[in-house]
């Protein structure tokens, strides 16, 4: 009965747990998590975003890679609280962590203006399984946050296999030729993204969009492998 009474008290004044270790929190990260955010901070690459010894321009893991977007930029690293964050949206659902955690932390690396935000997208039959697609929801409150249209030209044509399964080099063999895009895309673009792990899924939905009239596309995820 006294823990029964407790557990309530806690509901009434932290009504929910905290997405990085699942304690009780007041807010979505408790002070502990929100401290040990893995931040990407200078230097990195100015290319693929990697953190780096000191400021490059083309760092030694992407200096060979056939990016087809301009530069990657993520704000933390796929580790510990960051990848938390990530799993409680795309396998637990929880979409809160878009407003409130992944907006606010892309929208310190959105440099310059766009002329359009556009989400990768899920192949239909993985987004019927899902039920939503992670890279939307992320690409729409950016989209509002810039005051920039998002873009549902960019499209799945066939089913791939999951890249977490796969080596890098298999997976560029993947995702190529997976994507296009439904008609002409003009001027800048913000490709959006839960992960960047190779940029295999980014460079080949750059391409994609290049290829419909793209001026240039500049890559965004919430996280990146380092």
């Amino acid at each position: 009965m006294y823990r029964a009474y407790l557990s309530a008290l806690a509901d009434l004044f932290y009504p929910q747990h905290c997405v990085g270790c699942g304690r009780r929190a007041s807010d979505l990260l408790c002070e502990r998590c929100f401290a040990e955010l893995p931040e990407i901070k200078h230097p990195f690459c100015q290319r693929c975003g990697a953190p780096t010894a000191f400021e490059t321009f083309v760092c030694e893991n992407c200096k060979n890679a056939d990016y087809k977007f301009e530069s990657a930029r993520a704000p933390l690293k796929y580790e510990g609280v960051g990848k938390e964050i990530v799993h409680a949206l795309k396998y637990r659902g929880y979409i809160r962590v878009v407003e409130r955690l992944m907006v606010p932390l892309m929208l310190e690396m959105v440099q310059g203006k766009f002329d359009l935000v556009v989400p990768v997208p899920l192949h239909r039959s993985r987004l019927r399984r899902r039920g939503f697609n992670q890279a939307e929801l992320m690409a729409r409150g950016l989209s509002e946050k810039i005051n920039s249209p998002i873009s549902d030209k960019l499209v799945a044509v066939r089913r791939t296999r999951d890249q977490v399964e796969l080596s890098g080099s298999e997976r560029w063999v993947n995702v190529s030729g997976a994507f296009g895009a439904r008609g002409p895309v003009a001027g800048k673009v913000l490709l959006v993204d839960d992960v960047f792990t190779t940029g295999a899924t980014m460079s080949s939905c750059a391409g994609a969009l290049i290829k419909a009239g793209a001026r240039e596309v500049h890559a965004l995820s919430f996280c990146r492998t380092c």
